[in-house]
């Protein structure tokens, strides 16, 4: 047998990097994993649920579902009933009516959502343009469809409102882009684009005749309360905008692999016909717990986002603390992305120690891109008591780095 793969799976490791990280991000991330076999650490990549466990009704509408008042199978695209009501909660979510029946579909996950819409739209040799920093899997998918990555730089340290590098977006718009990808708000940064930026972003849109997929995994946990500014709603951009959307983060449901997107009919249509050679459906029983999902949660969600804010805050005060980080309070999100000062370490090298010496298991910032580099993501949505622990155990690592040899 021939071990020779398809290039498209190659690709998925952005051997091209290597060059600069000493490592394809593949090859980071299994040594890195390898790593944790076998120890005792929390794992900061994600929220601990158990702290924040789902709206209530979650777990009564999944177990009356999957013990016989729900079906198996459903349509690829969710079962009708439960599309309906979720379009109308997020219609009034978003402020644009949206179609049950041809502009939403229900996926197993917001990942299959992201997948399937990047599917749908990207042809081998397309030019996407991706944010940088951003999800860590945005230019890896890009690649296994065989487009083409431009990265925008994103401008979120340093200045006074996160912004995409206008200069360097115009600039690839001679490189005739198929689609523009951001997520808002930003994973890893947390940043949250102003509506004067989204409508800045618009209009260039709207001169380019590109197609836009905006994550707005995280929509529903913005702090200090700044205003959120939903793309499609904005004048000219629902006709040509992917949505994505899920209650994995916020509400605490990663478990149940439930992703919403909204889109123009002839995507969505599109979209299942990927889903129905892959992946087939959102399961079925887990679509019961979208009933109350941007609805009757609302009480829940506000108290949940003062919760995280007063993390959030902890936090930033904690990182500051040491004079070899520095931190930029997310805007949105439950992570943060501390950059390092003054010391001579690897992304890869800290997050090993920090797994070795904190019990801490982190994302190295060169997983989110180039300007990922040098910083490190940690979800602050933990328990209050293991999180001052963990906090004292990752500064104490920090600290101890080795510094930065002087130039001149």
């Amino acid at each position: 047998m021939r071990n020779v793969w398809p290039e498209r799976i190659h690709r998925l490791q952005l051997p091209e990097r290597e060059a600069d990280l000493g490592h394809s991000v593949g090859q980071g991330e299994r040594q890195l994993s390898a790593r944790t076999v076998g120890k005792q650490y929390v794992d900061l990549t994600y929220a601990d649920t158990r702290r924040f466990p789902p709206f209530p009704s979650v777990i009564d509408r999944f177990v009356k579902a999957a013990t016989g008042g729900g079906k198996t199978y459903t349509p690829y695209r969710g079962e009708r009933a439960i599309r309906e009501q979720v379009a109308a909660n997020v219609s009034r979510f978003l402020g644009v009516p949206v179609d049950p029946d041809r502009e939403l579909i229900l996926t197993p996950g917001t990942q299959a959502a992201l997948f399937t819409a990047l599917a749908a739209l990207v042809e081998r040799g397309d030019t996407v343009l991706v944010m940088d920093p951003d999800y860590l899997t945005n230019e890896r998918m890009v690649r296994f469809f065989g487009g083409n990555v431009i990265r925008i730089p994103l401008l979120w340290e340093g200045v006074s409102e996160p912004t995409p590098d206008f200069d360097a977006l115009e600039k690839a718009l001679a490189h005739r882009p198929r689609l523009l990808w951001f997520s808002n708000p930003n994973n890893p940064t947390g940043a949250v684009y102003s509506p004067e930026v989204l409508r800045r972003l618009a209009d260039v849109v709207r001169r380019s005749d590109m197609w836009v997929m905006v994550d707005e995994l995280y929509s529903r946990l913005v702090y200090d309360g700044r205003p959120f500014q939903h793309f499609a709603a904005l004048e000219g951009m629902g006709e040509r905008t992917v949505t994505v959307l899920g209650p994995s983060k916020t509400e605490s449901m990663s478990g149940y692999r439930l992703g919403v997107a909204v889109a123009p009919a002839p995507v969505i249509n599109h979209m299942e016909d990927v889903l129905a050679i892959s992946v087939l459906r959102a399961p079925a029983y887990a679509q019961h717990t979208l009933l109350d999902w941007l609805g009757n949660d609302q009480d829940y969600i506000r108290q949940r986002v003062a919760e995280y804010q007063k993390l959030r805050d902890y936090t930033v005060e904690r990182l500051r603390e040491c004079e070899n980080v520095q931190v930029v309070p997310a805007q949105g999100t439950a992570y943060m992305f501390p950059r390092v000062v003054n010391a001579d370490v690897s992304d890869q090298e800290l997050a090993v120690r920090l797994l070795e010496e904190a019990g801490a298991l982190v994302n190295p910032g060169y997983q989110f891109g180039p300007r990922g580099v040098g910083h490190f993501r940690i979800c602050f949505a933990q328990d209050e008591k293991v999180w001052e622990q963990v906090l004292d155990r990752i500064i104490g690592v920090v600290s101890r780095l080795p510094k930065a040899a002087r130039v001149g």
